[in-house]
């Protein structure tokens, strides 16, 4: 049997880049319109964002719209927020005090 030829990475090209701790500047605008230019693709029903209460992030795209309600209600559960994104709506549990005054 033949031997696989390894797959081919960048990592050269990577170590060459000027990598900077500075970050870069998003504004809320910005974050909107990547939100609303976002399109989820035809086989997904919805992708859901939870945050828990320790920091732990889990981001899951679904096809089963069932599943994904019991992946909101466990996140519910375990005293988690969570956002979802679906073709027509991205809504997230957060309460009004966790966005501040503007």
């Amino acid at each position: 049997m033949a031997k696989r030829k390894p797959k081919r990475n960048r990592i050269n090209e990577l170590m060459r880049w000027d990598a900077t701790d500075d970050l870069t500047p998003v504004s809320i605008i910005d974050g909107l319109d990547a939100a609303c230019n976002w399109e989820l693709p035809p086989a997904y029903v919805c992708i859901v964002r939870a945050v828990y209460p320790d920091g732990t992030l889990i981001e899951r795209a679904y096809k089963n719209g069932k599943a994904a309600k019991r992946f909101m209600m466990e996140t519910i559960a375990n005293d988690g927020d969570f956002t979802i994104l679906t073709d027509n709506v991205l809504q997230d549990t957060y309460g009004i005090d966790h966005y501040g005054t503007y």
